[in-house]
């Protein structure tokens, strides 16, 4: 007779022998994510990561914090460490060993393991047999086709051991002067960070503005935080070779203009492409931008999944799957493979590119997408948008500052395309929301219903989320028509010889500036004539009926209510989205320094 206690052993042997050999191949975010979930769902699982790297789980993101010094312990930017993850989860973790090619026939995957010297004779090529194979190779960091982009004193940053190499290189070569190529997340931490060090940085941006995700206006706001603090910017940079040092030679970077700036460190911050390649040759489907997966992560090879930074996903605003390079939807995306692996019937539901980034005392947040991307996306026609200057919290309480909120929405549905924030304070918690409000499907007009915490000292008691939602509301439903400064800056004339000629706005409207004489001594449209609002209604008999009336304020409520004026008494009107704020602040090169030291605004 076979006792109990042999039939549990015999059931345990058998799990044993049949527990499942997943293999992750790549750490740090999304991989540790799916290893470590997969372990708390399945305790017999053979789970090995394996990691091209010396390190297994780090903070990538928080490298160029680590660079200036604002996190000054380089250790704790190691998330986990291999012995830990072995004790706590019981993972068969491989550093150095980077994934040479997957047979899916065989299941196997081939792994060429380095020893710490990164010798070549130190190098073995190991198998892996694996019953479900889940990739995480993530992206690398592209370096522009510029001549002299591979000398000595170029690097990227991406990894720990990027950060060493430029940390050592700074101080073994006393540099001083230091160029970031690129202007968009990595570009902008790094140059500010570098700038922390004391360092001579400038920053060199291929588009006409940095922070590509926002509208060019809002980035203005970037553009004079930057150079406030000592970057030196240059946009629209064609550069088209870089020297390296020689003999009493300083490195340069050369512009096509023939013009050139010294560099003795230069980091190339233009971007990342998807590591595909051993997929590709595996025979895995791969689009555009990354690899093809499924709303459960597969691969068009079911047994083989893929995550993060190599895979394209779903968006949800512009219906499209691309790649989205961000920490938060690998984490998630890596839990979600775990699940399915045990058997959940779980899905990805996307996403809608929610961001943001520190520049020296701004903040820039952004989701879903700017005015300027619908417009290349050929969805400008069904685009509205507003733009509001609210405080981030309530004005009469100590330290209240202006933030510059964005938002577009389709009409006429009212469904949220995108939000833009630059501020101080409070930008973080506002993205989040408009965020938030995507996903669930919301409209602009929902948002005057949202409720949220309020107390002086942390928002309003109509707070910059209800704000946009009343303002768009209004332009929804036709309670007000607005212009925009930069479709404004965009008209011109062209004379009788085919030159672009710029016209005044009183060509095309009666200008009308409701503010008090105080403001508008202080700056104004040309041309504008000054009618403040209080005295607005005992003051019409000048206007012209027979032709458009451009009002505007300083922030654009003074502005509409001008307008509710103007068009219950029978003018043709539009308000000045965002008010005479949004013009100056817009960098449309339309402020004028006049001999009285006042400031005209013209388009």
């Amino acid at each position: 007779m076979i006792g109990r206690h042999t039939v549990l052993r015999n059931i345990a042997m058998s799990t044993v022998l049949h527990a499942k050999q997943v293999v992750i191949v790549g750490g740090v975010a999304g991989g540790m994510s799916c290893a470590t979930r997969l372990r708390r769902l399945d305790e017999n699982a053979h789970i090995t990561v394996l990691e091209k790297g010396p390190f297994i789980s780090y903070a990538n993101c928080g490298i160029p914090y680590a660079l200036g010094n604002v996190i000054q312990d380089e250790g704790k930017l190691h998330v986990q460490t291999n012995e830990k993850i072995k004790a706590w989860f019981n993972i068969d973790v491989r550093t150095n060993a980077e994934l040479v090619s997957i047979d899916r026939v065989k299941k196997i995957v081939h792994v060429r393991e380095t020893n710490e010297k990164d010798s070549a004779t130190d190098q073995t090529l190991q198998q892996i047999s694996y019953d479900r194979l889940v990739l995480s190779l993530g992206a690398e960091a592209v370096k522009p086709p510029i001549k002299g982009i591979d000398s000595d004193h170029v690097f990227t940053l991406q990894t720990i051991p990027d950060l060493e190499k430029v940390k050592s290189y700074i101080e073994t070569h006393h540099c001083r002067h230091v160029a970031v190529i690129g202007g968009g997340f990595i570009g902008l931490e790094t140059a500010e960070n570098l700038r922390f060090l004391g360092l001579d940085v400038t920053v060199l941006e291929y588009l006409p503005h940095v922070f590509p995700p926002v509208d060019p206006d809002m980035a203005e706001l970037l553009h004079r935080e930057m150079r406030r603090h000592g970057l030196h910017l240059v946009l629209n940079a064609r550069i088209t070779r870089i020297t390296a040092p020689g003999g009493s030679q300083h490195a340069q970077i050369v512009f096509d203009s023939s013009d050139s700036i010294r560099a003795d460190l230069i980091i190339a911050a233009v971007g990342v492409q998807a590591r595909t390649a051993v997929a590709a040759q595996a025979g895995l489907s791969v689009s555009r931008s990354g690899l093809t997966v499924n709303d459960t992560m597969q691969t068009s090879d079911p047994d083989i999944y893929a995550i993060g930074d190599m895979v394209e996903t779903l968006n949800l605003v512009s219906g499209r799957s691309d790649r989205l390079a961000l920490a938060g939807p690998a984490n998630r995306q890596g839990r979600l493979v775990a699940d399915h692996i045990c058997g959940r019937n779980v899905h990805y539901r996307g996403n809608v590119g929610t961001a943001i980034c520190k520049v020296f005392d701004l903040t820039v947040g952004s989701v879903g997408f700017s005015v300027e991307a619908l417009r290349r996306m050929g969805r400008g026609d069904r685009t509205k948008y507003v733009t509001i200057h609210p405080s981030d919290h309530a004005s009469y309480y100590p330290g209240a500052e202006q933030m510059t909120v964005r938002v577009a929405f389709e009409a006429p549905s009212g469904r949220l395309l995108g939000a833009q924030i630059v501020g101080k304070h409070g930008v973080d918690k506002r993205i989040d929301i408009f965020a938030m409000a995507m996903r669930a499907g919301m409209t602009i007009e929902d948002l005057e219903h949202v409720e949220l915490g309020y107390a002086p000292p942390y928002g309003a008691a109509k707070d910059p989320v209800n704000m946009a939602g009343f303002v768009g509301g209004n332009l929804l439903r036709g309670a007000v028509e607005t212009v925009h400064a930069q479709d404004l800056a965009n008209e011109v004339l062209t004379n009788s010889q085919g030159e672009r000629q710029t016209y005044t706005l009183p060509d095309k409207y009666q200008v009308v500036d409701v503010r008090s004489p105080e403001e508008f001594e202080s700056g104004h449209v040309i041309g504008a004539m000054n009618i403040p609002l209080g005295t607005l209604r005992t003051c019409l008999g000048p206007l012209d009926q027979t032709k458009k009336i451009l009002v505007y304020c300083r922030v654009g409520y003074r502005g509409y209510l001008a307008y509710r004026i103007l068009k219950q008494n029978g003018f043709d009107v539009v308000n000045l989205d965002g008010g005479f704020k949004s013009v100056s602040d817009g960098g449309y090169e339309i402020l004028e320094e006049r001999p009285e030291n006042k400031t005209e605004a013209h388009i």
